[in-house]
């Protein structure tokens, strides 16, 4: 593959596997001819986001106008640094105006008055191809027979099918130039757009021109889409939390902390995981956002103090359904980290350094005694998102809507 020269994407890797199907076609019941196909399924894919930002091109005033005329004519860039929103939306649109039409046409061609061969796999087909592929799992066709019994499975749930239709085909392509996206707001955005549009000129044929659409193909669109979705939602949750994205590989790809520098405000990803765990706890998450916010105005520690107190009694309430203050609430702690499967030693430790949190409230806030030192209140914050961690995330019932 040629490498243009504008675009430098270091140490990336693709790994894929090749998944190989036989169908027997036939029609009427009667066997016409065996086809084959190959899915080509990505399994790993690795890259250094940073290397890639600081290879971008960056517009220059020699080269902007050129590029903003190349624009107006619907070409995209995805090594361009600096777009603007205005620009990135219009290249948007403009390609995903050609890429929905162009679908559009596969979705209304009807075959329904045509008689079409029908496609199977055969339950021996399969267990042909497990058996060659596992001999030593499977060293005959009965033990592939007596797996699915003992697990009650059927032979299909080991395949993953080719594409042979041609929708499919050109709805993969479609998300291949959605996964070279770079930045990932430029993916959501190109990807909503183009579903958004789809949905739209469905409608439209369907209510105003009351066409008769391919309902196969149809369901081809809408799995594609359902997968774009979920995709999306997976890549939210980790800009929303990365600490519990599943690919951890990704995320130690990022080489943020080889350029860390000591900096006055507070560890942003900790602040965002934080923000991710109260986020089905309206109350508790104001709190939280009062108390970051008079940390970086640097104008009331003890009013800030007092909030992340505040946020951890208002969540404990919250988890444990009573009314008692965060003192008395210790005991009832440790129970419940003891049901969460908490060992007796970490629970100890979580309760003793919860009391002293307390016994620090006490002594300076509640006696409204001055808080002058910064890393006293940086290190309350630590300890804050630490114990909203520990309270929270041990509890799959929390985990179910993000």
């Amino acid at each position: 593959m040629s490498q243009d020269p504008n675009v430098l994407l270091d140490r990336q890797t693709l790994t894929i596997k090749a998944v190989f199907n036989e169908m027997e076609v036939s029609l009427s019941g009667q066997r016409l001819f065996t086809m084959k196909g190959i899915s080509l399924i990505p399994i790993h894919v690795k890259i250094e986001p940073l290397e890639i930002k600081n290879n971008l091109v960056k517009k220059t005033k020699e080269n902007q106008e050129d590029i903003q005329n190349k624009l107006y004519e619907g070409n995209y860039f995805v090594n361009i640094l600096d777009y603007t929103l205005g620009e990135i939306t219009f290249a948007a649109n403009s390609i995903c105006e050609k890429w929905s039409e162009h679908i559009l046409n596969y979705i209304q061609h009807d075959d329904s008055n045509k008689k079409e061969a029908q496609i199977t796999l055969t339950d021996d087909a399969i267990k042909k191809h497990i058996q060659k592929a596992n001999p030593e799992i499977f060293p005959s066709i009965d033990e592939i027979d007596r797996f699915c019994s003992k697990y009650n499975v059927t032979v299909e749930k080991f395949v993953i099918p080719a594409k042979f239709n041609q929708l499919e085909i050109e709805l993969e392509g479609i998300s291949a130039r959605l996964s070279s996206e770079i930045f990932f707001f430029r993916r959501k955005l190109f990807a909503e757009l183009f579903m958004q549009k789809m949905d739209s000129k469905i409608y439209h044929c369907e209510q105003n021109e009351k066409a008769i659409l391919n309902p196969a193909s149809k369901k081809i669109f809408k799995r594609w889409k359902d997968t774009q979705l979920e995709e999306i939602h997976k890549v939210q949750r980790y800009i929303k939390s990365p600490f519990v994205f599943d690919d951890l590989e990704q995320f130690s790809n990022f080489k943020s902390i080889n350029e860390f520098s000591p900096k006055r405000e507070l560890q942003q990803d900790l602040i965002s995981e934080t923000f991710y765990w109260i986020d089905g706890f309206p109350k508790v998450k104001n709190r939280f956002e009062r108390a970051v916010t008079l940390y970086n105005d640097k104008s009331d520690h003890i009013d800030c103090v007092n909030n992340l107190r505040l946020t951890l009694e208002l969540l404990v309430k919250e988890i444990l359904q009573n009314k008692k203050s965060l003192e008395n609430q210790l005991n009832e702690i440790g129970k419940y980290q003891k049901e969460m499967g908490i060992s007796a030693e970490i629970r100890n430790t979580f309760v003793s350094m919860l009391d002293y949190f307390n016994k620090y409230q006490n002594n300076k806030v509640k006696h409204d005694v001055e808080i002058n030192n910064e890393h006293e209140v940086e290190f309350l914050f630590g300890m804050t998102m630490v114990f909203i961690r520990m309270l929270t995330k041990p509890n799959k019932d929390f985990q179910g809507s993000r």
